[in-house]
């Protein structure tokens, strides 16, 4: 029958006789059973898995066994950990190739930690999953080799992303939030309609010019709105960060005649909720 048991050892860098602070003792035993616990998880009922610390000792290496169990009476713990400490074994086995599961992929913070602290101040770290598989010993040469390689897939998934810098001729709907210079240039601070981000309009020698005479700064402050035309700068993400602005006009949006709109027959002699069911097809 498969072992619901896992030992994780925690040695110090200075051997088996150096001293080990208590909170790289405690944070390594965390990180050691949330690493593995990441594996545990893929596997189908995994995610009901928690560890139950069944002893603890601080003598050196110092140790702490904990044992697995569900919070699903109906689900069966055996299996599951027996599949999912085969998913730990050969998911660190693989990162000795450059090779990165998917779920250390998802907890890359935990491994990191956990590599990182067995640099500076922990020399060794055992992972013994009661028999049924070797030993993962995680020592310096491996850390700092696990660590080369998570560090690798990151650099390459980073270089994957869609950079999406371009820029375009165009107009934005947007309200003036504030008047000032952008990198010595006159500009007018306005808030995007579509977004509600805030960024530079560049104003152009001539459209400073043309904005000065229908404009007083003073505007800035009112939430004025604005059309700004001109060159439209996109950042790597897709996103509007400044405009170049060519020109700037007010939008004015026309008074309604509310004496004129009360004597307009536009439900055609309807109530309101007949002439709302017929818009939207109800049948009343």
């Amino acid at each position: 029958m498969a072992s619901e048991r896992v030992t994780v050892q925690v040695e110090s860098n200075l051997g088996e006789d150096g001293p080990l602070s208590v909170a790289d003792t405690l944070h390594q035993f965390l990180d050691a059973f949330e690493f593995l616990a990441a594996a545990v998880e893929q596997e189908e009922g995994g995610g009901t898995i928690r560890w139950r610390l069944v002893s603890m000792s601080k003598n050196s290496p110092a140790t702490a066994t904990a044992e697995a169990y569900s919070t699903d009476p109906t689900v069966a713990v055996a299996p599951i950990l027996f599949q999912g400490k085969r998913r730990f074994y050969s998911g660190v086995a693989d990162l000795d190739k450059g090779i990165v599961a998917p779920w250390i992929e998802s907890h890359f913070n935990v491994a990191k930690d956990l590599l990182r602290r067995n640099l500076n101040g922990v020399g060794r770290t055992v992972f013994d999953l009661d028999g049924e598989l070797p030993q993962t010993v995680v020592v310096e040469r491996v850390a700092r080799q696990w660590l080369k390689s998570i560090e690798r897939f990151e650099s390459d998934k980073e270089a994957e992303v869609v950079d999406r810098t371009h820029s375009e001729f165009g107009s934005i709907d947007a309200n003036v939030a504030q008047a000032a210079t952008y990198k010595g240039s006159p500009a007018l601070y306005v808030r995007e309609r579509l977004t509600g981000k805030t960024i530079p309009a560049v104003l152009t020698e001539q459209a400073a010019k043309e904005a000065g005479k229908s404009h007083s700064w003073a505007d800035a402050w009112d939430g004025k709105r604005v059309r700004v035309q001109g060159e439209i700068f996109y950042n790597a993400q897709g996103e509007i960060c400044r405009v170049r602005a060519t020109k700037v006009t007010d939008v004015v949006s026309p008074e309604v005649d509310l004496p004129a709109l009360r004597s307009m027959n536009i439900t055609n002699g309807k109530s309101p909720q007949d002439h709302l069911n017929d818009l939207w097809g109800y049948d009343g």
